[in-house]
């Protein structure tokens, strides 16, 4: 394999990786629709005064978790959906 292969191989990975990382931010503003944001399985989101989390189904269940140093809260969800509905950032 010659330089100028490896380099365009190089290059379709990292551009690959960075397209992934891309979607994966957990950026209330770019996650939210309309300041709901639809709960995805085994992923944490940071609750803030105002929010509201809205199961849609019976069979919902959300882990919590609460950092006391910081006092900040964290929602998971392990079961069923849900939605979260974001309070209003001027509130805060």
């Amino acid at each position: 394999m010659n330089i100028k292969s490896l380099c365009l191989v190089l290059a379709a990975l990292v551009g690959g990786l960075w397209i992934a990382g891309c979607g994966s931010s957990n950026n209330r503003s770019d996650a939210a629709q309309d300041g709901v944001i639809v709960m995805q399985l085994d992923e944490e989101y940071e609750l803030h005064e105002g929010d509201v989390l809205e199961p849609t189904d019976a069979e919902t269940r959300i882990a919590v978790r609460h950092v006391f140093e910081d006092d900040r809260r964290y929602v998971t969800l392990l079961a069923g959906s849900a939605t979260l509905v974001l309070g209003d950032e001027d509130d805060r």
